[in-house]
């Protein structure tokens, strides 16, 4: 599946390569993938691009992190306690209703323009993606395996670890997955409200600028890490499906 992937990644550079060619398009509009792949090298030695790499990948992580222990620990909390989900479902509806771009600049406001407001940001669009999908997972464990629960007495840990997580374990990497989009998404939203780096930031400054180069590189900088924490989840979830299969 990789290999396909980068097969076609080469054939829309090459489409794109050939139609600015044929077509003879100004480079203020698009330019060629010669000339983003020149700007690219020219922010590595420049403008030290791997260290707003590395602050987008931080903040990712840790947002990712937080959102995800947050979203697993109420999953199974709602599971076992209905009414605390009935409770807490009109706070989630409106965090998650809510126009993220709007809350960016209450977060800035409140945390400053540190790299906090994002990892908050992040923490927020992961949380329910991942919640819904552990919860889902939980509420369709199969009976007669609880019922083998409780007459061999497992403590809820170990029912945890050997019934309900493997049962899940589907629905949650792919309430997973559509949070590494939604973190990077948010990521990007963070660093374009309030930023002095990150690849956001440097996205901002290529659009102020008119550099569409740069503006272009950045987003297929951000498709590239997107689509490496996709492979990264799916090789993640291949491992542990083949380990919960032969335990």
């Amino acid at each position: 599946m990789l290999k396909r992937g980068i097969a076609g990644l080469v054939l829309i550079v090459a489409l794109w390569g050939g139609g600015v060619f044929l077509f003879n398009v100004p480079d203020y509009l698009l330019p060629s993938p010669a000339a983003v792949m020149e700007r690219m090298v020219f922010l590595y030695k420049n403008a030290n691009l791997l260290g707003h790499v590395y602050v987008t990948l931080i903040e990712i992580f840790w947002g990712f992190l937080l959102g995800a222990l947050a979203g697993v620990a109420a999953a199974l909390l709602f599971a076992r306690f209905p009414v605390a989900e009935r409770m807490s479902t009109p706070l989630i509806l409106l965090l998650q209703t809510a126009p993220k771009i709007a809350i960016a600049p209450l977060l800035l406001l409140w945390l400053g323009l540190g790299p906090a407001p994002k990892v908050v940001l992040i923490a927020i669009v992961t949380f329910f993606p991942v919640m819904t999908g552990m919860l889902s997972g939980l509420r369709f464990v199969n009976k007669s395996y609880l019922d083998l629960a409780r007459v061999l007495k497992l403590s809820p840990l170990q029912r945890f670890l050997h019934i309900e997580l493997p049962s899940a374990l589907p629905t949650l990497f792919a309430g997973a997955t559509v949070a590494t989009t939604l973190a990077m998404t948010a990521a990007v939203i963070g660093e374009l409200m309030g930023a002095n780096e990150g690849v956001g930031y440097l996205l901002s400054s290529g659009q102020e600028n008119a550099d569409t180069a740069t503006v272009i590189g950045m987003v297929l900088l951000l498709s590239l890490m997107g689509w490496s924490f996709y492979e990264i989840f799916e090789a993640l979830r291949r491992r542990m499906e083949a380990r919960f299969a032969e335990g």
